[in-house]
């Protein structure tokens, strides 16, 4: 493609009209968004840098401004002519230095062709011809048609270029190639120049060139370069396409000076408020880890915290087993038929029959020879298990523990 290329809606110059609108821009490159939302308005007064760090789509957003690429989202309009001025250029086999200033001037060359032929229509008298020549002659002075090749020629001297129209151009360096290219674009005279880092492959008087024509230039620039000079001396309003801390780009005025001022600003406050989330973030780990520890240790009391309960009489290591409270202790000596006795046989529990119970027999509790029931016992049948009882009768010895006495 041409390292020069004119607005195909209109290839008129539009002078102070000249403008490149770009509204709601977005550009996405391998799956990562380079720039979204964007934002941005080119006039002939303007002298705009495109700055940030590489992959920040600093080129993209230059291509998607001339109309080599499409944006993913937004739309551009443009009015007037713009040159545009790649950063790498492929050059055919047969091509040479005066094919590309020959596209460089091509619209000059052809507003020339078309007032030399309104002038012959002019002097054969044919009708209509002074407007046709009024119009042809209204774009070549705004061209500046015949000082084109001119200022090209001054343009390939000053940067160091190759003069010589006829060698081809794969003859050429990388840096002979681009200088040409270059050379072209600025005296093309167009109404908004867009440069992709214009200082590559250029010496000190290259650069003090570039940078008068630069600002010497009566339409807009828009550059994106990483030479601090040429930013200082010609950009005035800079679109920084590095993310601040809304994740949006950020369009400063008022110089370079200004520009840097500004980008430390941000950059110190965005540092501060990341180290305030931070120390908060640090905070509510700190009151979780607390929230857990209370959450996992706070029913158990601190030593001291409060006064141990008296214990319940009767009660802990060592307390002796308290007869059933209602059920009279029988004492030694005493017979089986007494009131006591008596009384004890009203016991509850299960599987007991009462002495009263048993006619004809004497209360008393006769040995048992092993295998046969004693007096007032029953046999369980078969199949029939004893439900067993759960009281706990005073010992029959002061020194033995009491037990279960109904087995």
């Amino acid at each position: 493609m041409p390292s020069v290329l004119h607005d195909q809606g209109n290839a008129l110059p539009a002078g102070a009209n000249a403008q490149i609108r770009g509204d709601a821009l977005a550009a996405a490159r391998g799956g990562r968004a380079l720039f979204a939302d964007l934002d941005v308005t080119v006039t002939a007064r303007s002298r705009l840098a495109i700055v940030g760090e590489n992959g920040r789509g600093k080129t993209t957003l230059l291509h998607v401004l001339a109309g080599i690429l499409q944006p993913d989202e937004g739309s551009v309009h443009r009015v007037g002519t713009f040159g545009l001025a790649r950063q790498a250029m492929a050059a055919a086999s047969s091509e040479t230095v005066g094919d590309l200033v020959a596209e460089a001037l091509r619209a000059s060359h052809e507003a020339l062709r078309a007032l030399d032929h309104a002038t012959e229509l002019m002097v054969a008298g044919a009708p209509g011809s002074d407007d046709v020549y009024a119009a042809a002659l209204e774009t070549a002075t705004a061209l500046d048609a015949w000082d084109a090749d001119r200022r090209v020629d001054v343009a390939l001297a000053a940067l160091g270029a190759c003069t010589d129209r006829d060698r081809p151009l794969l003859q050429l360096s990388v840096g002979q190639r681009y200088r040409v290219r270059l050379a072209c674009v600025l005296g093309a005279q167009h109404d908004v120049l867009l440069l992709d880092e214009p200082t590559n492959h250029l010496d000190a008087a290259g650069l003090e060139f570039l940078t008068e024509r630069l600002r010497a230039h009566p339409g807009g620039v828009v550059v994106v370069s990483h030479d601090r000079a040429l930013l200082r001396d010609v950009a005035r309003e800079f679109l920084d396409l590095d993310p601040a801390e809304d994740g949006r780009a950020h369009l400063h005025s008022g110089g370079y000076d200004a520009w840097r001022e500004a980008r430390e600003r941000m950059r110190t406050r965005w540092e501060q408020d990341f180290a305030e989330q931070r120390a908060e973030e640090r905070r509510l780990e700190e009151a979780a880890r607390q929230a857990r520890d209370r959450l996992s240790t706070g029913w158990r009391p601190d030593k001291g915290h409060r006064e141990a309960p008296a214990p319940v009489p009767g009660t802990g290591p060592g307390a002796r087993l308290q007869p059933h409270p209602g059920r009279p202790r029988r004492q030694p000596g005493e017979r089986p038929g007494s009131a006591a006795a008596a009384a004890l046989a009203r016991s509850p529990c299960p599987g007991r029959r009462p002495a009263a119970a048993r006619p004809g027999r004497e209360p008393h509790r006769p040995a048992r020879r092993a295998g046969v029931p004693g007096p007032g016992r029953r046999r369980p049948a078969a199949g029939h298990r004893r439900e067993r009882c759960r009281e706990v009768h005073p010992p029959r010895h002061p020194r033995r523990r009491g037990r279960p006495r109904c087995r």
